[in-house]
């Protein structure tokens, strides 16, 4: 016997408190087409595309509902320009307007480190470096790094969303190695790595995390770790895309797989990289397959 889908939505939202409006803004009606925006909804979260908002489509919606609540009572109203600065700039990017935030927005609510140098003329810029942040969000990891005194030009948080902190032009301080910092760009990656956190996801994300088995970093096979979101690495490819067509760096990783590579680490390396590529004592983002990501931007 079919599901009378506008009466399971209905029972749904009476019992676990969500409205027709999270899905269609101002909608009020439990019809067809709200059934059509949950559809919408589910597939774009990789969820069963069955029109019905059940206990974990509603753990979804209800995370993306507070991240916006959250904000509003920050009093923050982000514009909506799909674009990155370099200077004054843009440089466009091929990633929804609502889930890109810089500094330059009205009421920025991230925190901006003043652990950064300024350049006063336009920088050359040859690298860009990718690391995993050990937070569990990206308002976290730019508080962190604010109270540190370091700094990197972008963040992605766990549904995807690119937040610059910092213009292009500044050099931050992010690698651990001046000659890196100089000429590169930065992004923190949302993971908070260890999969103790798992609860958290579930509760504040509405789902859990991947789990990276076999990894390896500095050539050594890491323990499992939480991974990357689709969405994270689907932002990813954006943003170095964007970096590539923007600033110029080639679309290229390093000689070195999976550790320390000489000419990343000397701040001559012209391309995309991880941390580990620069420092010998780093780990991130090991797994992350940069040959492979960039294969599939070209």
């Amino acid at each position: 016997m079919a599901i009378d889908k506008e009466f399971y939505n209905e029972a749904s939202a009476s019992k676990l408190g969500w409205e027709p409006d999270w899905f269609i803004p101002g909608h009020k009606l439990f019809d067809y087409k709200l059934t059509k925006a949950i559809k919408a909804f589910q597939a774009e979260n990789r969820l069963t595309a069955d029109g019905l908002c059940g206990p974990s489509t509603f753990r979804h919606i209800n995370a993306k509902i507070e991240s916006q609540q959250e904000l509003e009572k920050l009093g923050w109203v982000t514009d909506t320009s799909d674009v990155i600065w370099w200077r004054d700039t843009p440089v466009k990017i091929d990633w929804p307007s609502d889930k890109v935030h810089t500094f330059k927005d009205s009421g920025f609510p991230y925190p901006v480190s003043t652990g950064v140098t300024k350049n006063s003329r336009k920088r050359t810029i040859k690298s860009f470096v990718t690391h995993w942040d050990v937070c569990l969000s990206s308002m976290s990891c730019a508080k962190v790094l604010a109270k540190r005194g370091i700094s990197v030009h972008f963040c992605i948080d766990n549904d995807g969303t690119i937040i610059q902190l910092h213009d292009l032009n500044d050099s931050c301080w992010h690698a651990g190695n001046r000659n890196v910092n100089k000429y590169s760009v930065g992004v923190e990656i949302a993971n908070a790595y260890y999969p103790k956190y798992q609860g958290w996801y579930k509760k504040n994300v509405g789902k859990e995390r991947p789990i990276m088995s076999g990894a390896l970093a500095q050539n050594k096979v890491l323990d499992d770790f939480t991974w990357f979101y689709p969405e994270q690495i689907e932002a990813l490819k954006a943003l170095y895309k964007a970096i590539h067509e923007g600033c110029g760096i080639p679309l290229e990783a390093p000689n070195t797989k999976w550790a320390y590579d000489s000419e990343c680490g000397s701040g001559k390396f012209r391309g995309f990289m991880n941390h580990f590529h620069c420092s010998k004592r780093k780990i991130d983002c090991g797994g992350l397959d940069i040959e492979s990501l960039l294969e599939e931007i070209k």
